[in-house]
């Protein structure tokens, strides 16, 4: 299975004897849970059948999913949270629902964590780092971040692997694909890719595993965004973890300080500008221009800073826009940005894949007008979550199956909407895009 940036991803396959442990006791906690919101669900429909009353069970029905999720785990937490932004494929009230879940895992215990970062760094803790604070600055499903201080009194911070994630992360996605091979059956769910959905969030989470494919990705990330000043991107310590490392799940990196959320009125109005100015440049240099892509700038991996500056951190979640994406992505950006709704739709058009009786005046209509009330619109005049979910519509009801790659860059995007238009909607992002999708069409020119 490719993963995104075509990069075949490390598949989350464990050895037959510790999969048939796992699986089997990841498959009855799965059927248990799986049990008891059947129950639930079972007890809701009874309860809102009276006239008058059937609203409430989507609301319940919505809740019970929920708490069975969180409930489940990890896995499936994170599963939802990947899925919560393809409002290409699902509504957008639904995407909302899943985007705020949080894991909520225990951190590794202070003991077990100095043994594991030394036994991974293959060295005493003590010979290695001044001091090593066991107790984490961040906890996710996958690794945990500590703070650690080297004898030269330069400041580092180590991400740590979960030690037999990968097994779990294996089991469940097992299970996973059992219950998609179900749900495809499904009328219900047989105009939706389900097989195809859990296989690519399989591969985005597969590729968070691997470290050493997250050093590289963050190599290159921090030097594709050297040179922009407001911007800063944490580099891997090649001196203390390198592909041997990496490879048993552990990984250093600088150690950037006060990281912390801040809202908008701890900022003056130069420094909002400055910090929105600065997080849509780096997102256009990275799409219309490099072609490689953080996926996951939430707000727990974006940090703005009351100096304007922004913080960019975890690279386990890239991906690689071929050319032909990178471009055609581009030209549909400039071609909107300056009113030119035939480019718009001829860029759809040519990179979707299209039904035997596509009416493509109907779709040219119907895009066009869609372009017309957003051209060069200010942030605050431009829902991008709205735009998106207009556009997969008239998409879906003329059959017009887009480019994944694409879609992708239009979805990436989405994440930062809502802080921008918290600190920023005078911003004219269309116009700040302009520079870069110039030179991206410009590198095409140059390379033919």
């Amino acid at each position: 299975m490719a993963d995104n940036d075509g990069v075949k991803a490390r598949p989350l396959d464990v050895p037959l004897p510790y999969a048939v442990v796992i699986l089997t006791g990841r498959a009855a906690k799965t059927g248990w849970v799986m049990a008891g919101t059947g129950v639930r669900l079972a007890v809701a429909w009874v309860a809102t059948r009276p006239r008058g009353r059937r609203d409430r069970f989507e609301g319940k029905l919505i809740n019970i999913g929920m708490r069975t999720i969180h409930r489940l785990g990890a896995t499936f937490i994170k599963f939802a949270q990947l899925l919560s932004t393809r409002v290409d494929v699902l509504p957008a009230e639904l995407c909302a629902r899943l985007a705020v879940l949080h894991d909520d895992v225990p951190a590794i215990s202070p003991r077990r964590a100095r043994r594991l970062v030394a036994k991974r760094l293959g060295g005493d803790l003590d010979a290695i780092f001044a001091e090593f604070d066991a107790v984490p600055v961040a906890s996710g499903s996958i690794a945990c971040v500590y703070r650690a201080t080297l004898h030269d009194g330069s400041v580092v911070a180590v991400k740590l692997r979960r030690p037999g994630v990968d097994k779990v992360l294996g089991a469940d996605f097992t299970l996973m694909r059992g219950v998609a091979r179900i749900m495809a059956k499904l009328p219900a769910f047989r105009s939706m890719p389900v097989r195809e959905m859990i296989d690519q969030m399989g591969g985005a989470i597969a590729a968070q595993l691997d470290f050493t494919r997250e050093a590289v990705s963050a190599t290159a990330l921090a030097d594709n965004l050297e040179e922009m000043p407001g911007v800063i991107v944490p580099r891997v310590r090649a001196d203390l973890t390198g592909p041997a490392e990496t490879g048993a799940g552990i990984l250093a990196l600088e150690f950037i300080p006060d990281l912390v959320r801040r809202n908008p009125a701890q900022f003056t109005q130069q420094a909002r500008d400055a910090v929105v100015e600065n997080a849509l440049e780096s997102v256009f240099k990275m799409l219309f221009q490099d072609g490689f892509v953080h996926n996951d700038l939430h707000p727990g991996n974006l940090y703005f800073r009351p100096d304007g500056t922004i913080v960019m951190v975890d690279a386990g979640f890239v991906t690689k826009l071929s050319e032909h994406a990178r471009w055609h992505f581009a030209d549909y950006f400039y071609a909107m940005a300056t009113g030119n709704e035939a480019r718009c739709s001829e860029n759809i058009i040519s990179t979707g894949i299209r039904p035997k009786n596509f009416d493509e005046v109907g779709f040219r209509r119907e895009h066009g007008e869609l372009v017309r009330k957003n051209s060069g619109a200010h942030t605050k005049d431009f829902n991008l979550l709205q735009f998106a979910i207009t556009l997969f519509d008239i998409q879906n009801r003329y059959g017009l199956y887009g480019d994944p790659e694409f879609v992708f860059p239009l979805l990436s995007m989405l994440v930062l909407e809502g802080a921008i238009k918290e600190f920023a909607p005078d911003t004219n992002f269309q116009k700040l895009a302009i520079p870069y999708v110039l030179l991206g069409l410009e590198k095409k020119s140059e390379a033919a």
